[in-house]
């Protein structure tokens, strides 16, 4: 089965760069420009896993993952710093680490969501 990854970044360059690079992986890709466009995705859409890049800002970040969480919905994180508590449907990778680890993350989540091993 396909996975749906609703991909949720503000910066119009870079998301069409990563959204092709997941496209290309396999995966099928919903675009989300705003946190309050990706809430609604989440209403409307069947959604396997976020993506969710820095252009986001912190709170809807987090906004996103417990939203996230409360559907049973895994997030990939794309910032430096976050240090999470609770990840268990949430991993945080550095967006610099380059797209390999970025796809990486993504099965890694769909794998824990899926009751599956990562990987």
């Amino acid at each position: 089965m396909r996975s749906f990854i609703l991909s949720v970044s503000a910066d119009r360059h870079l998301t069409a760069i990563r959204n092709t690079v997941l496209a290309h992986a396999g995966y099928a890709v919903i675009p989300a420009t705003s946190a309050q466009m990706a809430m609604q995705m989440l209403e409307q859409r069947k959604v396997s896993a976020m993506v969710i890049g820095n252009s986001i800002s912190s709170a809807e970040r987090r906004r996103l993952c417990v939203e996230g969480k409360k559907r049973g919905i895994p997030a990939v994180v794309l910032d430096q710093y976050e240090i999470v508590v609770d990840s268990s449907l949430e991993i945080h990778v550095d967006p610099l680490d380059g797209p390999e680890i970025v796809l990486e993350a993504v099965a890694k989540v769909l794998g824990k969501s899926n009751g599956k091993a990562g990987g």
